[in-house]
């Protein structure tokens, strides 16, 4: 095997685990092991979800704290990602990958689940502490349940940390 092949193969390990570790993140609300995966600055492009959202640079700082409070109002969240494809090009590259998204919140306004289903096309950029995402785009393919929940969440979990 040659030392690029090698290379590559431990670069596609090192890109499956930072995706693994934004879902990972996410379900067990383990805010430093999410906040790992980011570059300081930042494009989340959820446009696909809600078209009010634009795709603009902000720092993870800011990112993260938005996680937190929606999370912090679900009752649990279960994010499955898997059929990776990779293209590396030197410390610049970018994960495709299948993902599936759960949410559970009881709310008493409709039905306590609602699920995403879409791909991941997230830029990365190798860094001096490993490879961070620079960009995550979500292309949604289809939702099932209670799409109000995730705003019910947003409120919820803002009433709770202010209750500290």
């Amino acid at each position: 095997m040659s030392e690029a092949q090698l290379q590559r193969l431990v670069d596609e390990s090192e890109l499956r685990d930072l995706i693994h570790r934004y879902a990972f993140g996410l379900d067990t609300q383990d805010w430093e092991l999410w906040r790992s995966v980011f570059a300081d600055s930042v494009v989340m492009d959820l446009s696909d979800y809600d078209p009010d959202l634009k795709p603009v640079p902000t720092t993870a700082g800011k990112l993260l704290r938005g996680a937190v409070v929606t999370f912090a109002g679900l009752d649990r969240s279960q994010h499955f990602i898997g059929s990776h494809r990779y293209s590396i090009d030197g410390d610049t590259a970018t994960v495709t990958a299948h993902m599936r998204a759960e949410h559970w919140m009881t709310t008493g306004k409709g039905g306590d689940r609602y699920t995403m289903y879409g791909t991941y096309e997230n830029e990365a950029t190798r860094t001096s502490d490993g490879w961070k995402f620079t960009r995550v785009k979500l292309r949604l393919l289809r939702e099932e349940g209670n799409r109000f929940l995730m705003a019910e969440a947003g409120r919820v979990g803002k009433a709770k940390l202010a209750d500290g």
